[in-house]
């Protein structure tokens, strides 16, 4: 699992790690939200959401997420 850091979603409060804070900004949030709700927000499943932020920002996760 990606590192996990002191910061946690501003909606659910679980506990983000460096991806989560990664399509945080690239998103332009204010307060970091995890992968999870910001995926349903765009009414998404986490895999068709890792491939939009794959093709439009070209960043994915790390190999371990």
């Amino acid at each position: 699992m990606g590192e996990k850091i002191e910061t946690h979603c501003s909606r659910c409060s679980k506990k983000l790690n460096t991806w989560d804070l990664r399509i945080s900004r690239a998103l332009a949030y204010r307060y970091p939200a995890c992968e999870d709700c910001i995926a349903d927000e765009y009414g998404m499943d986490t895999a068709g959401f890792r491939r939009t932020m794959e093709h439009y920002f070209d960043i994915r996760p790390c190999l371990g997420l």
